[in-house]
């Protein structure tokens, strides 16, 4: 990937690493990048009880807004608001807010239930060709547990 600069190196390679901050402004993804950080170390930072019933939701201007799971919660978290407003900008460190708000989590519809194939009986011939290629793996659970990913692979063909 190159970099437009200016001057006679307009076509100069440049590390990805460098790349990275323009992109992000100019598709605006910033916000999510914070997001995903604060989802990823939301039990750290707020701790595991507040973690389990709720997650950072979004950014709206200068304000994180909060899933959370029931309404009780929410009342509940207004208590500790200063506290959880601190943690939060101390793991953000750059851009910190300046206000917490809280919404109900919004219920997902329910995924239909995926149901497997019924397995396919498999090939003794292929399996005893696989077993060869796998016998001189020195350890033995990890041969047996790849022989065993392969004949699952092998009984749910596509």
């Amino acid at each position: 990937m190159t970099k437009e600069r200016t001057g006679s190196n307009k076509n100069s390679m440049a590390p990805l690493g460098e790349l990275f901050s323009g992109v992000y402004a100019e598709k605006q993804w910033k916000n999510q990048w914070r997001l995903y950080h604060l989802a990823r170390e939301w039990p750290t930072i707020v701790g595991p009880e507040v973690a389990r019933l709720t997650m950072p939701a979004f950014f709206r201007q200068e304000t994180l807004w909060i899933y959370v799971q029931d309404s009780a919660w929410m009342h509940h978290l207004q208590f500790i608001k200063l506290d959880l407003l601190v943690r939060v900008n101390q793991a953000l460190e750059e851009q910190p807010i300046v206000d917490l708000r809280w919404q109900l989590q919004p219920h997902l519809p329910p995924q239909p239930e995926r149901r497997l194939p019924d397995p396919q009986p498999v090939d003794a011939g292929q399996e005893q060709s696989f077993r060869q290629m796998t016998d001189g793996i020195a350890n033995q659970d990890c041969r047996e547990a790849l022989q065993r990913l392969w004949r699952i692979f092998a009984a749910y063909p596509r």
